[in-house]
């Protein structure tokens, strides 16, 4: 990947679009909490990169990120809240959800 180039909204709508993906279902309720945290413009530019990237890219892209927006305990621990609360709003944390969560957390 070249240079990280994307603001903190950015990344975080970008994380956040990944990982509401990752049941194949992407919820009405999952995007309006995402269009909420990020806005609309960021998020549909997001989604634009997103649409854009393998699986593979795209949580490489995630994980380049590490040392900008989630270097401490602190920094990964509010950005994993996020995705939790994420994984709540189609009132569905469903066990493929569950597993990201968790790999997520081993790999942040």
């Amino acid at each position: 990947m070249g240079e990280l180039k994307w603001s903190f909204n950015e990344f975080l709508a970008f994380l956040l679009i990944y990982v509401a993906n990752v049941d194949m279902e992407f919820a009405e309720e999952e995007k309006m909490m995402i269009k909420k945290n990020v806005g609309e413009t960021t998020y549909a530019k997001m989604l634009v990169e997103f649409e854009s990237m393998s699986d593979y890219k795209a949580y490489d892209t995630i994980l380049s990120y590490k040392g900008v927006y989630f270097p401490t305990v602190e920094q990964k621990g509010e950005i994993m809240e996020k995705i939790t609360d994420l994984f709540h709003a189609d009132a569905e944390f469903n066990i493929m959800e569950k597993e990201l969560l968790h790999f997520l957390d081993k790999m942040m």
